[in-house]
């Protein structure tokens, strides 16, 4: 089988006889030095994207669009640990779900996420999100590798350190505690490459002696308990006390002196992300006879009786034994049925409701369950897919917490401050249109996130990248010409 790979580009039309002038535009740096510029963050500031960092997510990274820009004012080189490989080819997605102890490595190295050609359960064919090569996706058992789709152990995990100090620490799977932590470099297998000895995040960046920094971290400390289904997963959120000082002590180290300016983003919402709002949370209209069939006793009416029974020994239980009762009707969408462990526990009744308006099912839900293994409807989908109201206010509590902190901290130091909350809300919402390109937050039609649903595409990368270059020249005073994001490519294919 050959593998052709090719970009796709959004070309913009060209006018010649309407070409504007620049020759008077001054481009210029206002109160800040940008000759030596470093980033820190998480995988948003790597350049991961589709389940992977590879090399041209790397070369495409966020930062490193914005340091391209600040050469034109004064800026200096802009070092990063580049992953080895040909270009797009490799990634090194580190995916704990395919964890497997047959494997000799603490962690599967994976490629990155490619459009390919699908077909469900239901025999209907489609281009959708998958590895290549098409082994990856066979299950059940243990992936194996294929020559040179994947990193070695010994050509992932080469240290390259003393190839430092880099100007990029965006480190995969970063909190914001990790960033001071001396046993991050032994823990994260991205930043294992880059660290020299029992070296925190923050002794790294300021190793390379900035001048400006660039600092988005925060998303992780939120993003691993909702993406693993809240208090049914295994992932946490920060405690608000955690993050205040541990952000603050990353800034104090950047900041180091009055002189050294920088730029801080907050943390956008998880629900303005493909990853929460792409899977349907209800059926397609159902027959009579279908809805009959769950309706019957041994289904859901024998469920809805036993609580009608509980509310009557009880009734302090009927308000929520009315919100409990399942329901199936003919001829419209009808919620799924989900597990919500968070139920009261009546001996002899599971903890089932049907899901609620503006709650979510993560995009991991097993597709095929839904269409053919009858999940959601006669099989409640478990809780672990699921986001309860009650969780997405734990959720966003710790966001307008650690945002409030990132602004007074911004706002105390005289930092510039991206709101990356109020874009992707925007792409979530209305949408937003640059040079008649029309970008949202939908999953692959969207054009500004990559296959994974979480992490930005390179167009999206480069939206975002105009929002620092805009806090920048309104802060400091500065005239740092912003990127045409046509020029970036949204998807990888190959075929």
């Amino acid at each position: 089988m050959n593998l052709k790979k090719y970009m796709i580009y959004l070309l913009p039309l060209a006018f010649v006889a309407c070409e504007p002038e620049f020759d008077d535009v001054k481009f210029e740096a206002g109160a800040a030095d940008f000759s030596r510029t470093v980033a820190v963050g998480n995988s948003l500031t790597a350049g991961f994207q589709s389940n992977a960092l590879s090399a041209e997510g790397q070369i495409n990274s966020l930062p490193n669009i914005v340091a391209t820009q600040l050469k034109i004012v004064g800026g200096g080189e802009f070092k990063q640990a580049i992953l080895p490989g040909e270009t797009g080819e490799k990634g090194a997605g580190v995916n704990e779900q395919l964890y497997d102890p047959r494997n000799p490595l603490p962690d599967f190295l994976l490629p990155e996420l490619k459009l390919v050609p699908t077909m469900d359960c239901l025999g209907a064919s489609s281009v959708g999100p998958g590895f290549v090569p098409a082994g990856f996706n066979q299950p059940p058992g243990f992936p194996v590798p294929v020559p040179n789709s994947i990193y070695s152990a010994a050509e992932f995990d080469m240290n390259v350190s003393a190839d430092g100090p880099f100007n990029n620490y965006g480190i995969p799977g970063a909190k914001v505690e990790d960033m001071n932590s001396t046993t991050f470099s032994l823990t994260n297998p991205y930043y294992k490459r880059m660290a020299a000895s029992n070296e925190t995040v923050v002794q790294a960046a300021v190793r390379a002696n900035p001048t400006f920094f660039m600092l988005w971290i925060g998303n992780n400390d939120v993003l691993g308990y909702a993406t693993q289904g809240g208090d049914d997963g295994t992932g946490s959120i920060t405690a608000q006390g955690t993050f205040d000082t541990e952000y603050k002590k990353t800034l104090d180290a950047l900041s180091m002196t009055n002189t050294v300016k920088g730029v801080v983003a907050n943390i956008p919402n998880v629900t303005s992300i493909p990853y929460f709002s792409t899977i349907p949370t209800g059926t397609d209209a159902i027959t009579q006879a279908n809805a009959d069939t769950l309706m019957l006793l041994k289904n859901y009416g024998g469920y809805n009786a036993g609580l009608a029974q509980a509310a009557a020994a009880n009734p302090a239980f009927q308000a929520e034994a009315d919100m409990r009762k399942i329901e199936f009707k003919a001829g419209q969408l009808n919620p799924f049925v989900v597990v919500d462990p968070s139920l009261t526990a009546i001996p002899g009744l599971p903890m089932y409701r049907q899901i609620k308006a503006g709650e979510y099912l993560i995009l991991t839900t097993p597709s095929d369950s839904l269409k053919c293994a009858q999940w959601g409807t006669a099989k409640p989908i478990p809780g672990s897919f699921h986001l309860t109201t009650a969780e997405l206010g734990k959720i966003q509590t710790a966001i307008d917490g650690y945002n409030a902190t990132i602004r007074t901290e911004a706002s105390a130091r005289g930092l510039a401050l991206v709101d990356a909350n109020a874009r992707l809300k925007q792409l979530a919402t209305t949408g937003i249109n640059i040079n008649g390109i029309s970008f949202t937050s939908d999953f692959i039609t969207g054009g500004a996130f990559s296959l994974d649903g979480v992490h930005p595409n390179t167009r999206g990368y480069a939206i975002i990248a105009n929002d620092f270059i805009k806090a920048i020249n309104s802060t400091y005073g500065a005239n740092v010409p912003q990127v045409d994001v046509a020029d970036y490519p949204t998807y990888e294919v190959t075929r």
